[in-house]
């Protein structure tokens, strides 16, 4: 515990970029330490795009280890200064200010609760976050309504101790449009979820959404807990196209599917009411598409879709992300492109390039992802340092 205090006391007074580790959990937190107090510690956070992402409370006891210095970290600044530089929109709630002599965690719960924010908490007696709005603090405790994205009809009024709260987002990109919107999703009316598995029904579906121009939901094969959200852009009889949304309801870039890699494709779902009015608020608010970013591309679906973009993406160096047969998924571009085969050179978390790289056969690519806004910062980040 004191070698823990001890490196956040360093990052905070030294403004050092730091990454906090939880104990039991693969999630960290990177950020600059905001504030130290005797219950716990409070970073304003960064996403993986160097966007401010509100901030977040770790409770000390929750503290795996701190690391300040590594090359993660300072590629992380460079990705922070490239977003700066870049003018990205960051729609965020205020981050208040907090008084170290006492405990953060209350600070954070009061200043939710008097600004009707929107919290995710985890809980030490408990393996899943929680999320919703404080409705009343307490002494010792305080109480809050919990909501689910995925199904609006579950929603728990439930008591928790302070010293149970271990972590709390607060703030947040995705955190603050879901503050702003939940008043009129909470009015509106549960959906019946409409999902299709029958893979003959697929490009039927598929052509029928892209002509409506219809928010979906397709689940791929990978059995991973990843899903795609948005609207078909191009379908063929083996490939469908689609402009993607993120979590915070802003354009996320496209996918390239193959067909028979998706196993569902959900037409209605309360997840899908909520990611609707995230998006009419992005609209709103002319914060839907970032400024690097451009959501007007067009394909003609009655192209060999991937092996158009494979070259496509060769020609001008295009930092994309792939997923193959086997469940891999990595970021890199592409050289050497032949009518079965490519070279891909992945780009690791660090972004060291494998300048030999791997080759890889079409057939055996699933999935691929690009023009999305952390490939982008990336393409730029390795063309300014001559690497791409």
């Amino acid at each position: 515990m004191d070698s823990v205090l001890y490196d956040l006391e360093f990052a905070k007074n030294d403004q050092r970029l730091a990454n906090v580790f939880p104990k039991e959990q693969e999630t960290f937190y990177t950020g600059f330490v905001n504030s130290i107090g005797a219950d716990g510690v409070i970073l304003n956070t960064y996403d993986d795009t160097g966007q401010a992402d509100g901030a977040v409370y770790v409770q000390f006891d929750a503290i795996e280890n701190v690391e300040f210095d590594s090359p993660d970290l300072d590629n992380m600044l460079e990705t922070i200064q490239i977003a700066e530089n870049d003018q990205l929109f960051t729609v965020m709630d205020r981050i208040p200010d907090f008084v170290s002599t006492s405990d953060l965690i209350k600070q954070v719960v009061e200043d939710a609760y008097k600004n009707e924010q929107f919290l995710v908490l985890t809980r030490s007696d408990l393996e899943n976050y929680q999320e919703g709005k404080v409705t009343a603090v307490h002494e010792n405790d305080f109480e809050m309504h919990l909501v689910d994205k995925f199904d609006l009809t579950h929603e728990v009024l439930t008591t928790i101790k302070y010293t149970e709260a271990e972590i709390v987002e607060f703030s947040g990109r995705e955190l603050a449009v879901e503050t702003a919107t939940w008043p009129e999703i909470a009015k509106q009316q549960p959906e019946s979820r409409l999902t299709l598995t029958d893979t003959k029904d697929f490009y039927a579906v598929l052509k029928n959404a892209e002509q409506k121009q219809e928010l979906i939901t397709i689940n791929d094969e990978t059995k991973s807990s990843n899903f795609f959200v948005g609207t078909v852009n191009a379908v063929n009889k083996s490939e469908v196209l689609c402009n993607l949304v993120d979590m915070a309801g802003q354009f996320g870039g496209y996918s390239l599917i193959r067909l028979d890699a998706i196993v569902s494709i959900t037409l209605k779902s309360d997840y899908m009411q909520v990611m609707e009015a995230f998006i009419n608020y992005q609209k709103k608010n002319q914060t839907f598409v970032q400024p690097v970013l451009n959501e007007e591309r067009l394909f003609d679906a009655t192209d060999d879709l991937i092996m158009a973009l494979i070259k496509q993406t060769e020609t001008f160096s295009r930092v994309l992300s792939i997923s193959l047969l086997t469940g891999a998924r990595e970021m890199g571009y592409i050289t050497d492109v032949t009518t079965d085969t490519f070279r891909f050179h992945v780009i690791d978390a660090d972004l060291y390039v494998d300048q030999t790289g791997i080759e890889i056969v079409i057939e055996d690519v699933d999935e691929l992802s690009f023009d999305f806004l952390n490939a982008v910062l990336i393409e730029n980040h390795l063309r300014d340092k001559g690497l791409l």
